[in-house]
């Protein structure tokens, strides 16, 4: 047994690839990128299904944002836009559930 526990001991552990490394803040740009344009993309769409009679073109990306925020925290993103778009239509027809900003 006492070979098998120098063994171990001697394994060193492994440093992160510097290419991973330099690819973090261009792989945060790109995340954040594809947010602004889905967070663009909703605000469109809810442009052209609300009058600005019924929601302000700045309170509706607030809500957006607002909403959207919401779900930093969130490990799965597939639909976020989808539920963000959800809460923001609901939002509009009762207003007591508006984002907490």
């Amino acid at each position: 047994m006492a070979p098998q526990i120098a063994q171990q001991s001697s394994v060193q552990p492994t440093r992160p690839d510097s290419t991973l490394l330099d690819l973090a803040p261009v792989e945060a740009a790109a995340i954040a990128q594809a947010q602004n344009t889905q967070i663009s993309e909703i605000v469109e769409r809810l442009q052209w299904r609300y009058t600005r009679d019924q929601i302000s073109i700045v309170d509706l990306n607030r809500r957006v944002r607002g909403f959207y925020r919401q779900f930093d925290a969130a490990r799965v993103r597939n639909f976020v836009g989808i539920l963000v778009e959800r809460l923001v239509r609901r939002s509009i027809h009762s207003p007591a559930l508006n984002p907490r900003v």
